[in-house]
């Protein structure tokens, strides 16, 4: 029987609400709304537009409404680690910070006085990130910042907005657990980190399983929009989570995956968290996933690199499209330069290009002069460290990789997918390019009933995708080129 889902799928520069329809063992998208996002810069911080997102997210709901179909849910998913305050009267207390906001840069040193990075590892498995919502907080204790006195409740980004849909204030499993306040081992807030910042538990939401329907679109809402009681559901409210969830592997096979765009996240789905010394070491991350699952995974920059040097060049008065961009890399000399994607100097926005130019100084390398040079420094160092990862994720889980499968809107950059085939000399696949908005549909047929569990969702999607698939070329050469890039990037 057909059934109709929205997706609310929020990213960091631009959000979409996202029809899918499941049909005949197949989900069919529709894209019935797309909006901007990005961060305001106020008084030296850097915060999220939440109401302008949640009319955003309304308009999509009334787009919906407006086709005369039945919607059997809706579900919104968002990039991780960001919040929203909610006061005792339940209104917004200001608008949330966003991860980059230059204060968090102090607030790891002011955390590591109360509790080391050990510790921090040990009870909560994630990756050590200077954005992390456990730094956050920091920053905001170390400010004496005035919204914690008012905060009743803490609310993870798209938990937030699902409050403003249905009322419910709840902490999603996959978002909870990108906080680094989130004990894997205990499955509850991790109560003594918390205790050690001096925040109060009631901030604390409860913590609810993906899938969990937690009530329907306010009656006020309904009358606003023309729409019905719509059922919200808590989808894998991260969007990497809702992601990994549309990865159409096979059961059985010896798999990673990427999800790539802007962050690129690559890893292993994990039936339990892996907490060990050599996890450790290499800042691997124990995020939850759909199903109780855990996404053993890296954090990587991605393609952000690469955005914000089209930023820079438009502001100098040259625009390029995406494509163009990959031409100049082609034609570009291969394993000139190296930059390593994570460096704490590409972080925050701004002149990407020069800061490339600057790291391959630093690091006594060739300096990439053109565009096509810049570029392809940012794709092949890209790939070399998703062989990194490849191979760290070989050895920490004594697990074998046979084949990676890329989810996102990077599937697009067929020169960077081959890169990456080439790097990590496995075969590639590539598909679904909408990963997120599949799982997030996904996981509410699975909620509502209409679908069995994970791994029949995987089968549809499947059905529902075309894949394209990439053997590795030029080993040799990539093989020979690792070396010059691990001799650089040692971390």
């Amino acid at each position: 029987m057909k059934k109709n889902f929205l997706a609310i799928d929020l990213g960091a520069s631009s959000g979409r609400a996202i029809l899918g329809t499941l049909d005949k063992g197949k989900i069919a998208l529709k894209e019935l709304h797309r909006f901007p996002n990005g961060p305001v810069a106020i008084n030296g911080g850097l915060f999220w537009d939440i109401l302008s997102l949640f009319t955003e997210i309304k308009t999509g709901i009334a787009k919906a409404a407006a086709l005369g179909e039945k919607i059997s849910g809706i579900g919104i998913d968002t990039w991780g680690v960001d919040f929203a305050f909610i006061d005792k009267d339940g209104f917004l207390a200001g608008n949330p910070r966003n991860y980059r906001d230059p204060r968090n840069d102090a607030a790891m040193p002011f955390f590591y006085k109360k509790v080391s990075p050990e510790k921090l590892y040990q009870a909560t498995g994630i990756q050590i990130l200077g954005l992390n919502t456990v730094f956050q907080l920091a920053a905001a204790v170390q400010n004496d910042d005035q919204v914690l006195k008012i905060a009743d409740k803490l609310l993870f980004m798209p938990n937030a907005l699902t409050y403003l849909l249905c009322g419910d204030k709840s902490a999603e499993y996959s978002i909870a657990t990108t906080s680094a306040l989130y004990n894997p081992t205990t499955g509850d807030w991790a109560w003594n980190l918390i205790k050690s910042m001096g925040l109060k538990k009631s901030l604390f939401p409860k913590i609810v399983p993906s899938g969990t329907v937690v009530g329907k679109l306010l009656p006020q809402l309904q009358e606003e929009l023309k729409a019905p009681a719509l059922p919200v559901v808590l989808v894998g409210s991260h969007d990497t989570a809702s992601a990994v969830a549309a990865v159409p592997a096979k059961a059985g096979s010896n798999w990673a995956y990427l999800s790539s765009g802007t962050w690129s996240l690559i890893g292993l789905e994990l039936d339990k968290p892996l907490l060990s010394e050599a996890a450790q070491k290499a800042n691997y991350t124990n995020e939850g996933g759909v199903g109780n699952t855990i996404r053993f995974l890296k954090n990587i920059m991605g393609l952000w690199l690469v955005q914000e040097c089209r930023n820079e060049w438009k502001r100098q008065g040259e625009s390029l499209d995406f494509g163009e961009m990959v031409k100049l890399a082609e034609k570009a000399e291969p394993f000139r330069s190296f930059v390593d994607p994570n460096d704490s100097s590409f972080v925050t926005p701004g002149d990407m290009p020069a800061r490339i130019q600057e790291f391959c100084k630093r690091t006594k390398q060739p300096v990439p002069e053109t565009k096509g040079q810049i570029i392809r420094t940012a794709l092949e160092s890209l790939a070399m460290r998703y062989r990194q990862s490849v191979d760290e994720l070989e050895a920490i889980t004594g697990r074998k990789i046979d084949v990676l499968h890329i989810v996102g809107g990077g599937c697009q950059n067929r020169l960077l997918v081959q890169f990456t085939a080439n790097a990590i000399n496995r075969p590639v696949l590539t598909g679904p390019i909408e990963g997120t908005a599949l799982g997030n549909i996904a996981v509410q047929a699975i909620a509502t009933g209409a679908i069995k569990d994970l791994a029949k969702a995987r089968e549809i999607v499947a059905a529902s995708t075309e894949l394209e698939s990439y053997a590795p070329q030029n080993t040799r050469a990539w093989n020979t080129a690792y070396k010059k890039y691990a001799k650089i990037n040692k971390s």
